[in-house]
């Protein structure tokens, strides 16, 4: 019964058009990381060890690091989708679409290990513990960042790293912008669960020809609530980068 179970779940989502359409537009639009106008977007981390140096992974006997495990994941995980003419190729892709999502050094991920299955039925707090990547020690460290910039071919004297994946705890003090404005932490809680612990419901990151600022978000409490305040969803800009002359196309 449990197989049958699991085969009716397979198949809603295998046959499901409206999600596989969903996911083919992330495969053609997106990816592991995305460099555009001069800015080095990813979601996780660039997996260092505790020197500062690219941490070496190895994938099928082979080891990649910095950009090109970035290069070598992303090839992985769409083969997972799209190699289905060799089906020994797709399910070992596939293994590593699992790898990416919580496997340690994975950059997406930067821990050694998940511990949801720990947080939700184990009350020792020592079985909860995930430890992060010596990357998220170090990136603050100029020479670490100008590093990760020049590796995947980025200016480091006129480039930014825009990440993710670490909500920023703006109620204890911290700031969103490290190394002197180098490096962006945008993940500011916007999913409700994060909001206790950052203290705020977000950032939007904009970018245009003047420069760049942050725009903080509170946390949106109800309608009836706004309504009674008479307020409205309150955002603060933090200036990140202001242009001495505005940036013209041509």
């Amino acid at each position: 019964e449990e197989t049958e179970v699991m085969e009716r779940l397979r198949q809603a989502f295998t046959r499901c058009d409206k999600l596989q359409k969903d996911i083919r537009f992330l495969f053609s639009k997106g990816g592991l990381y995305k460099v555009y106008n001069s800015n080095l977007l990813y979601h996780g981390c660039v997996p260092l060890d505790e020197e500062g140096n690219f941490l070496k992974v190895n994938v099928f006997g082979k080891e990649y690091s910095g950009k090109a495990l970035y290069d070598i994941l992303d090839n992985y995980a769409r083969k997972g989708y799209y190699a289905k003419n060799d089906p020994a190729e797709m399910r070992k892709a596939q293994d590593y679409i699992w790898y990416i999502w919580a496997g340690p050094n994975s950059p997406v991920f930067g821990k050694d290990k998940m511990t949801t299955f720990e947080r939700y039925f184990i009350e020792d707090k020592e079985t909860h513990v995930e430890t992060k990547n010596a990357y998220y020690r170090l990136y603050d460290n100029e020479e670490i960042v100008d590093k990760i910039l020049r590796e995947f071919g980025l200016d480091a004297t006129k480039s930014h790293i825009v990440n993710g994946h670490v909500p920023v705890e703006r109620k204890k003090g911290e700031s969103p912008i490290k190394c002197n404005g180098k490096l962006l932490v945008i993940d500011g809680g916007f999913s409700k669960a994060y909001q206790h612990k950052t203290g705020i419901a977000g950032y939007t990151l904009v970018a245009n020809s003047y420069g760049m600022r942050l725009v903080s978000h509170e946390p949106f409490e109800s309608t009836e609530a706004a309504i009674r305040k008479e307020s409205d969803i309150f955002s603060d800009s933090i200036v990140v980068e202001t242009a001495l002359r505005r940036q013209c196309v041509a």
